[in-house]
């Protein structure tokens, strides 16, 4: 019987707690009881891998608690510590690399100007390493040229623009062979208005004149080097200032020597005997024997040689060898020593030792060409 005091939400508890127990038991006495399998009957019975559960377990499961990694906060300081002193060894190293070869980089204009320019009597070779003080001197200039050419606020006066072109152009005019690049700066100088102011430099217009037709003849530019070489004599020989006699004299006798060679060089060898005996007669010589200049010996050398006269070409080949080595003597310059730095020596034991190429004499032509290579590591 049902107690009638019982309120009616507790049997409705009662009976539902009953059925779900009787239906729980019901069930669990039809599954049937599941054995672990065992790989192999000789080994003792291993532990199944899961329980079998009920369907109608009520009894929640949880899976294990997960256990989280810390944070790789370790891992990114180490990357960053490492980031920071590669960073610390490139910007070493570079700046190792730029004090030895652009010492001058960050330092003031002016100063970097007095140390690298040159242009004085009596220059020699002081520095370590010429070819790397000339490169630093081209940089320099050739900065301050496009800065002036671009109108940028730390450019000089366009006044000065005509300095440094005839700067840059003096420094790769003896930066053998760089002779091209020399010839340009002159011509891009040469058309810049002079406007005179202090201090300043020029370059007078015999010379500058002398100069760009000696580059273009090294260069190979044979007619350009005619028309300006030509014009440097007439410059010459119209300046009747007779304190500058000789030295009008001086770099017109150069200038018909390199016409000669000219000539030469393009097979014009009536044109060049002409301007070899032209060259005599302004020193007052009726032959080359006698003459005590190199450059009339050089270039009678290559004459004989061209018109196949190998005997008396070789003999005037040495004659101009030991008269550059003669004067060299007389400024203190020996052979093989660090004073030892004659451009114009190193010229003449080139062509030389192309002539002993051509007879078949190459180990002697060797010994020329290694002697060259030593003075022109001296130079300029």
């Amino acid at each position: 019987m049902i107690d009638e005091a019982a309120p009616p939400s507790d049997l409705v508890s009662e009976s539902v707690s009953d059925s779900v127990s009787i239906s729980t038991s019901e069930q669990d006495s039809e599954i049937p009881e599941s054995k672990p399998e065992s790989k192999s009957d000789s080994k003792p019975e291993s532990k199944p891998d899961s329980k079998p559960e009920s369907k109608l377990d009520l009894k929640p499961t949880s899976a294990p608690p997960q256990v989280l990694a810390p944070a790789k906060h370790g891992n990114l300081l180490v990357l960053g510590l490492m980031a920071v002193a590669g960073a610390l060894v490139v910007t070493v190293v570079t700046c190792d690399i730029f004090d030895q070869k652009l010492p001058d980089f960050l330092q003031p204009f002016e100063p970097t100007l007095e140390k690298h320019i040159r242009y004085g009597l009596g220059y020699g070779t002081g520095a370590k390493d010429w070819r790397n003080e000339l490169l630093i001197e081209q940089a320099i200039w050739s900065s301050e040229v496009n800065k002036i050419r671009l109108g940028q606020n730390n450019a000089k006066p366009e006044m000065y623009k005509r300095d440094y072109l005839f700067y840059l152009a003096d420094s790769y005019y003896r930066d053998e062979p760089h002779f091209l690049e020399a010839k340009a700066a002159y011509l891009a100088g040469r058309a810049e208005p002079v406007v005179p102011h202090k201090p300043g430099y020029d370059i007078e217009p015999s010379e500058l004149a002398c100069k760009i037709g000696y580059s273009a003849m090294r260069s190979g530019a044979y007619a350009e080097a005619e028309k300006y070489l030509r014009e440097a004599i007439a410059i010459s020989n119209a300046d009747k200032e007779p304190t500058r006699k000789m030295v009008n004299g001086g770099r017109a006798n150069f200038c018909l020597d390199v016409l000669a060679e000219c000539a030469i060089r393009q097979n014009q060898l009536a044109e060049a005997q002409s301007l070899i005996n032209q060259r005599l007669k302004r020193i007052e010589l009726s032959s080359v024997e006698g003459s005590v200049e190199w450059y009339l010996l050089f270039n009678h050398a290559m004459l004989q040689e061209k018109l196949g006269k190998f005997s008396e070409a070789e003999a005037y080949y040495k004659k101009a060898i030991a008269q550059h080595e003669q004067d060299d003597k007389n400024r203190g310059a020996l052979p093989n020593t660090s004073k030892d730095n004659n451009r114009m020596l190193a010229y003449v034991l080139r062509e030389y030792a192309r002539f002993l190429r051509t007879q078949k004499r190459g180990s002697e032509s060797f010994e020329l060409m290694d002697r060259a290579v030593g003075i022109m590591n001296n130079a300029p």
